[in-house]
């Protein structure tokens, strides 16, 4: 089951689950799709069908709307009609979806049922009943501590309403969240740290460590060259994202471009990027939003950046700049769940941290020679194939 249509793979979400469907079907899987998407999404059944080799594809659309008038009253009813349901839980606890899912969950008789999301867990419940479908296991693939999230959230707001909105909002996903956990069969997470965390909310859960994976077979040609080039991508609107690079954006560069003004950033990803309009004026900066070929966000980039401060789960970009053949700088936070050697990357964490590697960073011999040897040690643990395995074999032996 999946929360959006997933091609084309524009962001970290889509591209990890691409990556797992195509690969845990190369291990032998036979699989079906449910996608539960937003019913403005385009879902093209049959190249799903094509590029994933799977099954079955079943489209059942959530009736939320766009207008933001609209969507406002839409949530404030989800709040009086539903105040035990987290709010951005509210279009999978429709009624009718539920009984769509179930009809085609008891119809197919499936052996294992993986919720590709947190959200989708909403759907077996009836208040905070947890309705199990018969004959299944449920298998819950947590992208990350979603709760952690939230709470970042209402401590960072200064109202006082909104603050206590946020803070009940977290109460809410973090008590669905840990029956979630306690409710499945087992739980797949793609980053340690947060299989630590699902093993402190119940240590005899069943669950097993399944990072992202991608294709680490064709590397981008890596040059010197004279001028240095920085890439941020990411979905743009996604608050970790944003808040780190906002911050670059006005704590950092300024200083960088400074005193270094041949040096460059491009910015690259999908999302809202009208945020980004109060910093065109900046020089060096080059705002490029979504690309159809991720391939033409790292072309003409020798380095990557993960100025991210919170947030759990792994990166996407992390892994990203290994497979094409980029040097990473980041955070510790940034390569959480990457398992990262300190060689492998740069770290920058103070904005005097950063100013100084963006201002001095460049590639030489022995960068590349580095960088060669980081990316044999991360395709030995995040190569595509080897994780559809993994996946394969432990759903088998549940």
């Amino acid at each position: 089951m999946i929360p959006k249509w997933t091609l084309p793979a524009i962001d970290g979400a889509r591209v990890a689950t691409d990556s797992l469907v195509r690969n845990t079907i190369y291990a032998g899987a036979q699989i079906d799709i449910l996608c539960l998407c937003q019913q403005d999404e385009k879902a093209n059944t049959f190249e799903m069908k094509k590029s994933w080799g799977v099954g079955e594809v079943f489209v059942l659309p959530r009736k939320i709307p766009s207008g933001k008038y609209e969507k406002t009253l839409y949530y404030f009813k989800s709040l009086l009609l539903s105040p035990h349901i987290p709010l951005t839980f509210s279009s999978f606890y429709d009624e009718s979806l539920k009984r769509e899912t179930f009809k085609i969950i008891e119809t197919q008789k499936y052996d294992c049922i993986v919720l590709d999301g947190l959200h989708l867990g909403i759907i077996f419940f009836a208040g905070w009943r947890f309705i199990k479908p018969q004959e299944s296991k449920i298998i819950y693939r947590a992208h990350n501590i979603e709760a952690d999230l939230w709470k970042k959230a209402y401590k960072e707001k200064a109202n006082p309403l909104l603050k206590v909105v946020l803070y009940l909002q977290a109460l809410l996903v973090e008590k669905f969240e840990r029956t979630i956990i306690d409710m499945s069969d087992g739980i797949a997470p793609i980053a340690q740290e947060d299989a630590d965390v699902i093993g402190e909310i119940n240590p005899s859960k069943q669950k097993m460590l399944i990072p992202l994976g991608l294709n680490f077979d064709n590397p981008l040609k890596q040059e010197i060259q004279d001028t240095t080039k920085f890439l941020f991508i990411g979905r743009l609107d996604w608050p970790p994202n944003r808040d780190g690079l906002e911050w670059i954006l006005k704590e950092v560069w300024p200083t960088v471009i400074k005193q270094r003004p041949q040096v460059k950033l491009k910015i690259v990803g999908s999302g809202n990027k009208s945020w980004l309009n109060q910093y065109t004026h900046l020089p060096g900066i080059e705002i490029v939003g979504f690309v159809d070929d991720i391939q033409d966000a790292y072309q003409d980039c020798q380095f990557t950046i993960v100025p991210i401060t919170y947030g759990s789960g792994t990166r996407i970009k992390v892994i990203e700049a290994f497979s094409m053949n980029r040097k990473l700088i980041s955070t510790k936070m940034g390569v959480q769940g990457a398992n990262l050697r300190d060689e492998d990357y740069i770290l920058a964490e103070s904005r005097t941290g950063w100013i100084k590697t963006l201002t001095e960073i460049s590639l030489d011999s022995a960068a590349l020679n580095q960088l060669a040897l980081s990316r044999e040690y991360m395709a030995s643990q995040f190569g595509e194939r080897n994780i559809g395995k993994r996946f394969y074999d432990w759903l088998t032996s549940l």
